[in-house]
């Protein structure tokens, strides 16, 4: 690990013809920018050292991630800070200051059909020529320069899934693709939005051969949409969008408090048996579904408010 977490501020927005990246002409530029030195850089691109730069492990949904480290976590940190502003189209909901997966479903509220679709193994299929080519053709770096870019912003070929820099790049580097879905989208009068690999379309009428334009356009930058996640809804149907569900307003999925009142029937069979480190991340993981549904302006239901200060009440050794 690196110690204290490093942040990505995102206070400031520009064009991307404003970022710090924008038009580097040299390797001694570019470290410049960086802040390091060209040691540093030639240590960075030695690909045999590659695997000294990052901690790789499998998180509890069994996603393998790579994790920058030491000198690698503090460039990709200096990278995304410098990516994080630049301004992206309001359909990209994704990794932005004011937007989140509520926003995206907000953007389809009112909508009578709608279609939802993920692409397929998103990170690992964003490789280094696609990095290579943001870098070159948008950021118009020198090659040379652009190239390095593409070996320090990769890990074994692709986005690391456990960087700061991979939740800007994502956006960024597909921002052609995402425009002319858009436009298909607004050609047809209907919403389309992005949230990292989670695309949603909707309007009065959205079918398979809106869907099959999106997937040829997908296809054509060399993703494949992932058929088994595609959800089709109609009028008759409460959508899910980005695990939000579209009622009225948008609401939390009846499986989320499904799982919130299991989770507080099981903790008052258990309360007295269970050791405090064990009740305290259930009281953690309560306070987090609470605070969950008050972001979407709806009342907690007393069931998990009773339960929230009972286990206050035990682990205050009150009771």
């Amino acid at each position: 690990m690196s110690g204290k977490k490093l942040k990505v501020k995102t206070d400031k927005k520009y064009s991307i013809d404003q970022c710090r990246l924008y038009r580097v002409t040299s390797l001694k530029k570019l470290c410049e920018i960086l802040g390091i030195n060209n040691q540093d850089l030639k240590v960075l691109i030695d690909k045999s050292k590659n695997s000294e730069f990052y901690h790789c492990y499998v998180n509890q949904k069994g996603r393998l991630i790579q994790e920058p480290i030491n000198l690698m976590y503090r460039v990709h940190n200096r990278i995304a800070n410098l990516l994080s502003r630049v301004e992206t189209p309001s359909y990209i909901h994704y990794s932005k200051k004011g937007c989140s997966h509520i926003s995206n479903a907000k953007a389809h509220l009112h909508s009578k059909q709608l279609i939802t679709f993920d692409i397929k193994s998103y990170y690992q299929n964003i490789g280094n020529e696609t990095i290579r080519k943001f870098f070159r053709d948008k950021l118009k770096c020198e090659q040379d320069v652009a190239y390095i870019l593409s070996i320090i912003c990769s890990f074994e070929g692709s986005l690391p899934t456990g960087s700061q820099i991979s939740v800007y790049l994502c956006n960024l580097v597909n921002l052609d693709m995402f425009q002319e879905m858009y436009l298909q989208s607004h050609k047809a009068q209907q919403q389309f939005t992005v949230y990292a690999d989670d695309i949603t379309i909707s309007g009065q009428i959205v079918n398979d051969s809106h869907y099959n334009v999106m997937k040829k356009i997908i296809e054509r930058y060399g993703y494949t949409v992932k058929e088994e996640k595609t959800k089709r809804y109609n009028s008759n149907q409460i959508p899910i969008v980005t695990g939000i569900a579209l009622k009225n307003t948008v609401d939390v999925k009846n499986v989320f408090y499904k799982e919130s009142r299991k989770l507080c029937e099981n903790i008052n069979i258990n309360i007295d048996n269970e050791p405090y480190a064990q009740l305290k991340d259930k009281y953690l993981s309560l306070k987090g579904k609470a605070q969950y549904i008050k972001q979407l302006n709806k009342e907690v239901p007393y069931f998990i408010l009773q339960t929230q200060m009972l286990l206050e009440k035990k682990l205050e050794g009150q009771i």
